[in-house]
């Protein structure tokens, strides 16, 4: 078998080396009292995985982190944060919802599609932060409570936007498969 982070030979989706790798995540309150639910921080071997997924359409990340991220969301339906179409027909996988839907089945909760896809966003991920994030906007009304869903959050931008869009009343909290905390804005300063 490969391993899915440095594609050395190994017994395992991940080398001993890889798995020791990857550092959990704290759980946040973000303003207005939204909790940030995380699994690992967005470096070393969780890195990686996560631009697997994002950029090779490797999905065992996506397992991975959906098993690790569901026992500790509440039993409410999920709304993936969706991937630009542009970016989705290059890649041809959209992140966070590949988790969105491993959490929704593991927790035996819808998931709902309530976003829109922007057409197209400045890239981000691994860019310039200092660009604006797509303003999101809903499909249909949000129905209370429900759970959002993203692969990483760096900035907060484009979490926050989403949150805004669906109304923050409706969000009881939000889940990312990774968190750059050193770099989030999400509690109001740059740490």
């Amino acid at each position: 078998m490969v391993c899915q982070a440095c594609f050395a030979q190994g017994p395992g989706p991940l080398c001993e080396h890889c798995r020791l790798g990857l550092r959990r995540a704290p759980e946040r309150v973000l303003p207005g009292g939204l909790r940030l639910i995380t699994a690992y921080e967005h470096s070393g071997t969780a890195a990686r995985l996560v631009h697997g997924l994002k950029y090779r359409g490797l999905t065992w990340y996506a397992d991975l982190v959906s098993e690790e991220l569901a026992s500790r969301a509440p039993r409410v339906p999920v709304v993936p944060v969706p991937r630009a179409i542009s970016r989705l027909v290059k890649y041809g996988v959209d992140p966070a919802r590949e988790i969105a839907s491993r959490i929704a089945r593991i927790n035996g909760v819808p998931m709902i599609d309530l976003l829109r896809h922007p057409l197209h966003t400045p890239r981000r991920a691994g860019g310039d932060h200092g660009l604006s994030a797509v303003s999101l906007h809903t499909k249909s009304v949000a129905r209370a409570p429900i759970v959002v869903v993203d692969d990483v959050v760096t900035t907060g931008a484009t979490l926050l936007s989403a949150v805004a869009a669906i109304g923050s009343d409706q969000v009881v909290a939000v889940i990312a498969a990774n968190d750059a905390f050193s770099r989030s804005t999400l509690d109001g300063h740059v740490t």
